[in-house]
């Protein structure tokens, strides 16, 4: 039989009796553990089991000498004591090796050694001449009942051997009931054979149950105390954790070595030293935490995780704390013992996380929210115990051109500077918040008079304005502050806030720059603004805004090229409303896409009827342009109207490219590429109109008004025009002048090359009554060819 299924067969045998005594739970771990010490325990019984079996080997054959089965009986007990021989040499000469060895090997090795035994005494038992000699049968029956209590005695703490050792020396026992001289005697071996047997599976299992129980609990202990004292050895190995204890009279008289790292101090110093006096001199002065500990000492409380800013070894960190009161078993205090850790990084870490949370990262002021809270504390107290206080909103002047043209790091380094200089002009209870973008905001708590409050903001705008250094290079900009006051100016967060942004608002229309109070008007104006917005939404329902055409000339013969569509807003009782005064409006509420959109649809189906070289120009919006689908509105109105491609044009200011200009310059070629004509309006009034020629080759670029209005009687002008003018002819692009008022400023910017120009000189703005006349007068006699076409679709247009 080869040793796999014998393995095997052991195999479930085992897994049967290990369920009987309780070995089955046990981790494969700890039952390797238990297995090696049964069978080392067998192992160790192997010596007593070989002088009993020396013993009943003379006495069996010393009763059968001179008989035909001594030698058959000499052979069996030879191998018997081989056998035990064998074991003993294990248990004596290698126990190590015995317990090191595979238990696998050990296994089969016991259960084999053991069957061969019982098989062995069995056989002597089958060959005794039992009825020649009643000493023989007498020897026979002691010698039977004698090898099971040996047996039961070495084996128990292992049954599977114990089973296989007296399972076959029964059997051969049962062959001495036919040498049996009555029935009772029969009836008497056999029944204490059985009772016999039925105890000792009883007691073997009862006692390997309790030996498993004992030796895999001791095991377990063992290897937890192991662990728990590896766990310790580290611990106080450890440098941010460590191990501290003190006396009854709270001399400090146990630490490790972490604490000494920790403290910065050596430990001859430390020890004797009263821990809690220890503590107290490196803590803040009434630190509420500290007092807390001495407390719960005081009263031999235990106390958790309590953690301390300490200056330990020259450096601020911070300690946690657990300690325990100790007590002999008679109940008397020895003192404390306790853990501690430096928990340094968590706390600069939440330290970090909350500045993130309540704090600008690039500034380091307040943010939004933490402002917001803190007002809110304000107006808490204000309602609680009248303390009056001021908030201040302040806006960056000039700001977005630095950032536009000198990129974003360096608008971030200006901002950090400007934050800079606001935070040393206040004072240390003052709170100063970064809102966004170029946006602060100021708290001045318990400060609500004008004559404080008024120089600082003056004092703000003074030192705002100073020049700022950024990349060598110096930067010039304003600020615009307005000034809200509790509770004159309101009492709630909401009211304050909207109050100080309408002075803000102020402050920007007086002229930048410059600090505003709330005023009452303020917000009369303010709430004129949403009625104006409520009626310009109704206004688009009602179809109230019209458009006028101002002529585009020819520089050189003063002939009509084109007409820009100007929208205004014809308001049933304020009557002709400019542009400037509703499109601010239009651009807050996005009513500047409808208005966009309805612009450039309306000049297509006004432009189809004049005379086909006739061009029609609509200047864009910046916010129109980037909240609207606008190559989809070309399109659509392009396509509704049936005009040209080529005679739309589309005029855009720079301002527009400044912010995110990729996406602006993929929206522009995708017009482009319908044919339709892109003009660069107000060009020179930027910070990077070359730049932006060459991001996207424009077909027109328009001289800003201001440029042709200096010319008059400004020769760094005329050499600005000039400049232009030549730029234009170098790239290959028309150049348009507008604000044209006089014939001098007609004759030099034709002079100088200009292709197209427009203003007052040339006509004013027309509107749907006066642009018919225009063109019969103006367009009409210079083009007879077209002349009756014309003026049919003229006199379509004025019907």
């Amino acid at each position: 039989m080869s040793v796999i299924p014998v393995w095997g067969l052991i195999s479930r045998i085992n897994g049967f009796v290990d369920r009987a005594i309780g070995a089955d739970d046990l981790s494969p771990h700890v039952r390797d553990k238990l297995l090696r010490q049964q069978l080392g325990s067998v192992t160790q019984m192997a010596p007593a089991v070989l002088a009993a079996s020396l013993a009943v080997s003379a006495v069996f054959l010393a009763l059968t000498w001179q008989t035909a089965q001594f030698w058959s009986i000499l052979a069996a007990t030879s191998i018997i004591i081989a056998i035990g021989l064998h074991g003993s040499y294990l248990a004596f000469v290698h126990p190590r090796k015995q317990a090191e060895g595979p238990p696998r090997n050990a296994v089969i090795r016991t259960i084999i050694y053991a069957m061969a035994l019982g098989a062995l005494w069995g056989f002597i038992l089958n060959v005794l001449p039992l009825g020649q000699d009643p000493a023989i049968r007498s020897a026979a029956t002691v010698g039977t009942g004698g090898l099971l209590c040996i047996s039961m005695m070495a084996l128990m703490v292992y049954p599977q051997a114990l089973a296989a050792f007296s399972v076959p020396l029964i059997v051969g026992a049962l062959s001495m009931v036919p040498g049996l001289d009555s029935t009772r005697e029969i009836w008497m071996y056999g029944t204490l054979l059985t009772v016999f047997t039925f105890v000792m599976v009883v007691i073997s299992l009862n006692h390997a149950a309790g030996f498993v129980a004992h030796r895999a609990s001791e095991t377990q202990l063992k290897e937890r105390g192991e662990i728990i004292g590896l766990l310790l050895r580290e611990f106080e190995q450890s440098k941010s954790d460590w191990i501290w204890g003190f006396d009854a009279d709270g001399a400090i008289n146990r630490m490790s070595a972490g604490f000494t790292t920790a403290t910065g101090v050596a430990e001859e110093a430390l020890v004797g030293a009263d821990f809690v006096h220890f503590l107290r001199c490196i803590t803040p002065p009434n630190d509420p935490l500290m007092a807390h500990l001495e407390q719960d000492v005081l009263e031999q409380q235990t106390f958790q995780d309590i953690e301390l800013q300490v200056t330990a070894d020259g450096r601020e960190c911070w300690w946690s704390l657990t300690g325990k009161p100790a007590f002999d078993e008679g109940g008397n205090y020895l003192g404390y013992i306790g853990t501690g850790s430096d928990v340094t990084e968590r706390k600069l870490a939440e330290r970090r996380i909350t500045m993130l949370a309540h704090h600008d990262p690039m500034t380091g002021l307040l943010n939004r929210t933490k402002f917001t809270e803190q007002l809110n504390s304000c107006v808490a107290r204000l309602e609680r115990y009248g303390t009056p206080f001021s908030v201040m909103f302040l806006d960056l002047d000039q700001f977005k051109s630095v950032n536009d043209s000198r990129g974003h790091m360096a608008g971030d380094r200006l901002l950090t500077q400007v934050a800079r200089r606001i935070q040393g002009l206040v004072r240390e209870n003052d709170l100063v918040a970064r809102l966004g973008g170029d946006e602060f905001a100021v708290i001045l708590p318990n400060d609500c008079n004008v004559d404080s409050v008024g120089p600082l903001a003056a004092r703000m705008i003074e030192e705002i304005k100073q020049v700022y250094v950024i990349d060598d290079e110096q930067i010039n900009i304003g600020v615009s502050i307005g000034i809200a006051m509790a509770p004159m100016n309101g009492t709630r967060p909401d009211q304050i806030l909207r109050n100080a942004d309408l002075a803000l608002y102020r402050a920007k229309a007086d002229g930048r720059s410059v600090y505003r109070f709330f005023e009452s008007q303020m917000d009369s104006e303010a709430r004129e603004r949403r009625l104006l917005e409520v009626e310009l939404r109704d206004a688009i329902k009602n179809n109230e805004l019209v458009l006028y055409y101002q002529p585009l000339v020819s520089a050189e013969d003063a002939r009509p090229t084109g007409f820009e569509a100007l929208v205004r807003w014809n308001h049933p009782i304020r009557g002709l409303v400019a542009p400037a005064e509703f499109i601010p409006i239009a651009e807050q509420s996005n009513l500047i896409v409808d208005i966009g959109d309805w612009t450039i649809e309306q000049a297509c189906l006004a432009a189809v009827n004049w005379p086909e070289h006739l061009t029609v120009a609509v200047n864009l919006s910046a916010k129109h342009f980037r909240r609207s689908d606008i190559s989809v509105v070309v399109k659509r109105a392009l396509a509704m109207s049936g005009l040209a491609a080529p005679r739309l044009e589309i005029e855009i200011t720079e301002g527009l490219l400044m912010e995110n200009p990729e996406a602006v310059v993929e929206k522009l070629g995708e017009i482009r590429a319908l044919g339709v004509t892109i003009a660069m309006d107000d060009f020179g009034t930027g910070y990077s109109s070359l730049s932006y020629l060459l991001k996207f080759p424009f077909d027109k670029i328009k001289i800003d008004r201001s440029f042709v209005d200096a010319s008059s009687d400004d020769e760094v002008a005329r050499d600005i025009l000039k400049a232009i003018a030549s730029l234009g002819k170098t790239l290959k692009l028309k150049i348009t002048a507008e604000g044209v008022e006089t014939q001098a400023q007609a004759e030099f910017l034709s002079g100088i090359a200009c292709h197209q120009l427009q203003g007052f000189y040339f006509a004013r703005p027309l509107d749907h009554i006066d642009l018919p006349h225009y063109l019969l007068t103006h367009v009409l006699p210079q083009a007879p060819a077209l002349k009756a076409e014309a003026e049919a679709k003229l006199a379509a247009l004025a019907g």
